[in-house]
């Protein structure tokens, strides 16, 4: 092809046609800049097909994520709601009063309201790394993006609130369990093979009128209060999220 072009320069050349090879001259120009466009053109429009596929891959490992991490945060806001009702029968704060269960507290009840304590967090490693590894721009959509902002804020204030709670737990609300109570016996749960018949017992309910051990255990039932509508933030993001990603992912 470039022989061809070529020698029909020289042939407009040798016949002295100047006028014709100039114009001959500017739309070989004209061609080779036509070619150069469309190669450019497809060069970027499979640069933009290669990013379209990394970008469904990265949706589709969110939603992934993002799914299983909905199921956790259920769970989790679950575990949390039990505690704080059991918080709240203990005391006996509920709307309607009940003496007569806490006259009947038993060592188990008594110590999955005073030692349990929940600090997991839904997992969201595909986010996280994605985050770490700047990849989260391979992410067209602002919305996505957006919202993936407001999941990373709730995520971490509900980090905060959790090291808070657990702070307040091992320094104070701890205490009740070294100090008020036998504790031995709430062992029997854990190590169901021991023999806790010598042990001296604990009177629950005497406990509980005691000031200092209702207001540690009202700490904790705030604590607790705040984490469940953190927890349910986080919740209400995870959902949007899986909305906006699968609506992205249909669209695609």
């Amino acid at each position: 092809m470039i022989k061809f072009f070529r020698k029909i320069r020289q042939n407009l050349l040798l016949e002295n046609k100047t006028s014709k090879y100039f114009s001959y001259a500017i739309g070989e120009i004209v061609l080779v800049v036509i070619g150069i466009l469309i190669a450019l053109s497809i060069n970027n429009w499979n640069e933009e097909r290669k990013a379209a596929i990394q970008e469904e891959i990265v949706l589709k490992s969110l939603y992934n994520n993002l799914k299983l991490a909905k199921q956790q945060s259920q769970l989790l806001i679950k575990e949390e709601n039990d505690l704080k009702h059991v918080l709240i029968r203990l005391l006996d704060l509920g709307s309607v009063p009940n003496p007569s269960f806490v006259e009947t507290i038993s060592d188990s009840i008594f110590k999955n309201a005073v030692w349990d304590l929940q600090s997991d967090l839904p997992i969201l490693n595909t986010y996280l790394n994605l985050k770490n590894t700047n990849q989260l721009g391979l992410i067209k959509s602002k919305e996505v993006n957006e919202k993936f902002s407001e999941l990373d804020f709730k995520y971490n204030k509900l980090i905060d609130l959790l090291h808070d709670r657990l702070s307040v737990h091992q320094i104070r609300i701890d205490n009740i369990l070294e100090n008020d109570i036998n504790f031995l016996p709430l062992v029997k749960s854990n190590v169901p093979d021991i023999d806790i018949e010598r042990e001296i017992s604990t009177n629950y309910s005497d406990i509980l009128k005691n000031r200092r051990v209702r207001n540690l255990l009202g700490m904790k039932l705030t604590f607790t209060q705040d984490i469940v509508d953190r927890r349910l933030e986080l919740d209400l993001e995870i959902q949007n999220l899986l909305i906006l990603i699968d609506s992205q992912l249909t669209n695609k």
